[in-house]
């Protein structure tokens, strides 16, 4: 073999040589590429799934908060109406009374234990009337009761609330839920309630 073919042979072989290395190269080359987008990806669903598993965390706290906003509110709200009912209650308790004090006065009265009465707390429109059924005790007058009386004894060892008063703040507990739901009836089916679509 003469030079130049040694040459050219030579030449071949390093040409075929670095076509197989370049082949080789892109095909490594071309399989990091698929194995990246493959971790892209991978990663992506990895990522959106954490977004999603985050988002779905605030937005249960978000509502969680909303709804307490709401119920603190809420309760907030009723208790003030509550308030303000047991405070129209006891404006009218001297009126509920008022329609026949004296029978009303002679059947609280009944309800009393046999004592040495000494004092007698009244509702100031029954003042006589306690005059009247209990002559040696100390009369004093307060309008909050509505009606009916407290009696305590000589020596303060007994005492019994027999008023209207006491009455209703034991009643109070069943009377408000009645009240309320009622209210959110009347409320409900009052036209004047309801937005007006018209204009």
């Amino acid at each position: 073999m003469g030079e130049s073919e040694l040459k050219n042979a030579l030449q071949r072989d390093g040409e075929a040589q670095i076509r197989d290395f370049w082949q080789k190269a892109e095909a490594a080359v071309a399989n990091r590429r698929k194995e990246i987008e493959a971790e892209l990806v991978q990663l992506r669903a990895k990522t959106d799934h954490q977004l999603q598993a985050e988002a779905t965390v605030l937005r249960n706290n978000l509502l969680f908060e909303a709804q307490n906003r709401a119920m603190g509110g809420r309760l907030h709200e009723e208790a003030a109406l509550d308030e303000r009912l047991l405070h129209l209650a006891r404006q009218i308790l001297a009126e509920l009374a008022g329609d026949d004090r004296a029978a009303l006065w002679k059947a609280l009265c009944e309800e009393l234990s046999e004592a040495d009465w000494t004092t007698l707390k009244v509702h100031p429109e029954d003042q006589k009337l306690a005059g009247r059924d209990f002559p040696a005790a100390t009369i004093e007058s307060d309008e909050a009761l509505g009606g009916g009386l407290i009696a305590t004894n000589a020596d303060g060892t007994i005492r019994i609330d027999n008023s209207l008063s006491c009455r209703l703040m034991r009643a109070w507990p069943d009377l408000l839920p009645q009240l309320l739901g009622e209210l959110r009836k009347r409320v409900n089916n009052d036209e004047t309630a309801h937005t007006d679509t018209t204009g």
